[in-house]
């Protein structure tokens, strides 16, 4: 009977997930803390991959060699339109490195039919470092950010694969991440949904009433004016009474400003490449310090080591998480005195890691495991995907702008607002005190030194003038006597 019951339950469990995989018609799929991966089809004949869809990159990188926890990757001698450079590229992460050489070959995404295939650049992963997780079932990334914070080698550039597609259908592309997490919760699994679409024909476009300027075109950088609690005594930033008027007054009986300017100090970013929500340290631990404290109010007995030190914590079975929602104030796009919210569910960053309920001989044998998907970021803020999921986004690169809203799917997120000011964010936050962005300063740089280049040839000039006027006034004679070759001073010696 016990084994009967078993097997129903995974019957169960199989026919939830095939609904959702095959009636919402999925295309990311990802383990527990190991983003999303998206199919792709890289050479011809082509070679079927997984790579991560990764707004916190720009380049499409392939692993290009065996590693110890996996075989599956990009074999070179099997595609007939492959072009090596030979050139070598590299890049660096929050989490790993890779080295590897440029190369260009047809790219094809089957989930995405719409979308033509396009011969792209791509990097050949030939050395990584901390990069590829174990046993992960990815192969790469699909970097979607901006040009500037490429892979990179000498006197190279890995172009993007979102550049590459605009050029073929010669339109500015967008793309919308519908993030849903996991669907059961005696499951570890997660699933999305990838759309892309030109920003002319995209009636999508308009349902995104909350939007956020992106600052910065490298990295997705918006402004995100606090990280807060909900239903807390104790609020640093934007306080709960402010939820009840629309307008509210920006100084420091509302808002902590030192901490509003230490999230941006650095950047602020959206990366769905990366699990967690980071914050800088001193806000992590008032956040954590406030979700401990709400913990054991709820006689919820969890160690520090969790809170604190990112380890797991165990039980029998599921959790039912009585904890605060986590609020995201960011900036609007509508007035620089605007912003709204995101109010992030408990269920989003108690991450399940672990989700067993496995039958032995001497009963059922159940394990579930948690991570806080909150973690501190030194100085830099990095909105994972755990603040996503339950939410549809919307990047649209050309216009500078990403758009927030409900979700059909996933945690029970929420965006509220919009919320006014009485004085301008951009400047009290010092939104607007930013470096210039990465391909500015290089033509910046490149005309300085042109500049250095012109003024420097001018005292060159101006000091062998007399040289100069020398050597033009001499008789034709002479002159040739000094112009011989070295070859005919030596004959003459000899």
């Amino acid at each position: 009977m016990l084994k009967m019951r078993y097997l129903y339950g995974v019957l169960l469990q199989i026919l939830f997930l095939l609904h959702y995989v095959y009636c919402e018609d999925f295309n990311l799929f990802g383990e527990a803390g190991q983003a999303y991966a998206l199919v792709v089809y890289i050479g011809h004949p082509p070679q079927k991959l997984h790579v991560l869809v990764d707004t916190g990159s720009t380049t499409l990188a392939i692993a290009a060699y065996a590693r110890k926890d996996s075989n599956i990757y990009y074999h070179e001698g099997n595609s007939t339109t492959l072009y090596n450079s030979g050139k070598e590229v590299q890049a660096k992460y929050s989490q790993g490195t890779w080295s590897g050489q440029l190369a260009s070959d047809f790219i094809q995404f089957p989930s995405l039919p719409s979308i033509p295939e396009v011969r792209s650049d791509l990097a050949l992963i030939t050395k990584s470092y901390k990069f590829f997780m174990n046993g992960s079932g990815w192969q790469g990334l699909l970097g979607l950010a901006y040009l500037p914070v490429a892979a990179w080698g000498e006197n190279v550039v890995v172009g993007s694969w979102l550049d590459f597609l605009e050029k073929s259908v010669k339109k500015p592309m967008s793309f919308e991440l519908k993030l849903c997490g996991t669907q059961s919760p005696v499951n570890a699994t997660h699933y999305g949904k990838l759309t892309m679409f030109d920003d002319n024909n995209a009636t999508e476009i308009r349902d995104f009433v909350y939007r956020t300027p992106i600052l910065r075109k490298r990295w997705y950088e918006v402004g995100v004016l606090s990280i807060r609690l909900l239903n807390t005594t104790k609020s640093n930033n934007l306080t709960e009474s402010l939820k009840g008027n629309k307008t509210s007054d920006f100084n420091l009986n509302t808002i902590n400003i030192d901490n509003c300017r230490e999230l941006n100090i650095e950047k602020s970013i959206v990366d769905s490449g990366t699990t967690s929500i980071r914050m800088p340290d001193a806000i992590f631990r008032q956040v954590v310090n406030e979700l401990r404290n709400s913990a054991q109010v709820s006689n919820m007995l969890i160690l520090d080591e969790f809170w604190y030190h990112g380890e797991a914590a165990c039980w029998p079975e599921p959790q039912d998480w009585y904890l605060p929602s986590l609020a995201i104030d960011i900036l609007s796009t509508e007035a620089d005195n605007q912003y709204f919210t995101l109010e992030i569910p408990a269920q989003n960053f108690m991450r399940v890691i672990t989700a067993r309920n496995n039958t032995a001989a001497t009963g059922t044998v159940s394990e579930f495991c948690y991570k806080l998907g909150l973690e501190a970021g030194g100085k830099e803020t990095v909105l994972g995907y755990t603040a996503m999921e339950g939410l549809q986004v919307l990047f649209n690169r050309s216009a500078g702008w990403i758009g927030w809203k409900e979700s059909s799917c996933g945690p029970n997120a929420r965006v509220t607002g919009p919320f006014n000011t009485t004085k301008s964010l951009l400047y009290m936050c010092q939104l607007t005190e930013q470096l210039p962005d990465v391909n500015v300063s290089i033509k910046a740089a490149q005309w300085t030194l042109c500049a250095i280049s012109i003024v420097a040839a001018a005292v060159l000039i101006y000091l062998l003038a007399p040289c100069i006027k020398m050597f033009f006034i001499r008789p034709l004679p002479r002159s040739q006597q000094i112009s011989l070759s070295q070859a005919a001073l030596v004959e003459q010696e000899t």
